[in-house]
């Protein structure tokens, strides 16, 4: 029994390391369009999805800062020297700047109230989502702002966000449900899709 149980795991990573070597550049672009995606899913471009959780936002990050060093060791079974050499210049740069990131995300989880640097001040609720106005605040060297966002939670803990307003040096705004659709930010009409992006 015990030689059957460590013959399937000797066939298991067999089968593991054929698929991770015949399919080296599928993970490579997979792990390559997560990364993008996360870039891209920051609050300083255009955040879509979210976890419920302010500390799970920060060690969903923290993992995905991985991410350039696998690039890079999934590069070395490249067969051709140009592209091993190209994916390691490529990998070296993302992982100084996921090293910093990662600094930046540890500092501000050590020393930042999560609730208090991105605090609701503001939660209207519509039929199938809500708009909430959040006040960002990251410590004395930084003034206040305001952001704004729609938000439905598709699954249990994971919103699918879109932010509607956002404005630095401002503590507070005016915000107003019109109707099942609409909501009034600082006398401005803002019109809402049911499914935040789609109608």
């Amino acid at each position: 029994m015990e030689r059957m149980i460590m013959d399937l795991n000797g066939r298991w990573v067999i089968l593991v390391n054929s698929l991770i070597r015949n399919n080296k550049y599928i993970i490579h672009i997979t792990l390559l369009a997560i990364y993008i995606l996360w870039i891209l899913n920051l609050d300083y471009f255009y955040p879509f999805i979210r976890f419920k959780s302010l500390r799970l936002n920060d060690i969903f990050s923290l993992c995905i800062q991985i991410i350039p060093l696998m690039l890079l060791i999934n590069g070395f079974r490249f067969k051709h020297i140009s592209a091993k050499i190209v994916n390691s210049v490529i990998s070296i740069i993302l992982m100084l700047i996921s090293a910093t990131i990662a600094a930046i995300i540890l500092f501000a989880t050590i020393t930042l109230n999560v609730n208090e640097a991105f605090m609701p001040i503001h939660n209207i609720r519509f039929e199938s989502s809500s708009v909430i106005v959040y006040r960002s605040n990251y410590g004395a060297t930084t003034d206040f702002g305001i952001t704004v966002r729609q938000e439905k939670e598709i699954i249990k803990g994971v919103l699918l966000v879109k932010n509607l307003l956002r404005k630095d040096h401002v503590y507070d705004i005016s915000v107003k449900k019109l109707d099942n659709n609409a909501v009034e930010l600082m006398g401005e009409k803002i019109y809402l899709k049911r499914n935040v992006y789609f109608p």
